[in-house]
């Protein structure tokens, strides 16, 4: 795809990826909220959580929501790209870019 050309999209499904990505982001960073949570718990002395315990609890937190970030951005590129609709051809019609063969 060079500079120029514009992909054109269908406005529903386009909006439903970018909703369905925020709401993941907005997961993945309560995730961090809770790992930042048993972190400062430990270090202002607010639980009796072993320390050990709580810094592996906070770990898998910030993995758990790293993963769901990197699931968030590969699920949004293929919802986009379900999005995309056909080429269109200087006469208006769909551009047919696979031929049918018999």
């Amino acid at each position: 795809m060079n500079e120029k050309e514009h992909w054109e999209y269908d406005v529903q499904r386009r909006a439903r990826a970018g909703t369905s990505a925020t709401l993941r982001a907005l997961v993945a960073g309560y995730l961090l909220y809770l790992a930042w949570q048993i972190v400062k718990g430990v270090r202002t002395g607010e639980t009796s959580m072993s320390p050990a315990v709580a810094y592996t609890a906070a770990g898998f937190f910030v993995i758990a929501a790293l993963a769901f970030v990197v699931y968030l951005v590969r699920r949004w590129r293929k919802e986009v790209e379900a999005a995309r609709l056909p080429a269109q051809t200087e006469t208006g019609e769909a551009d047919e870019t696979e031929q049918v063969e018999e």
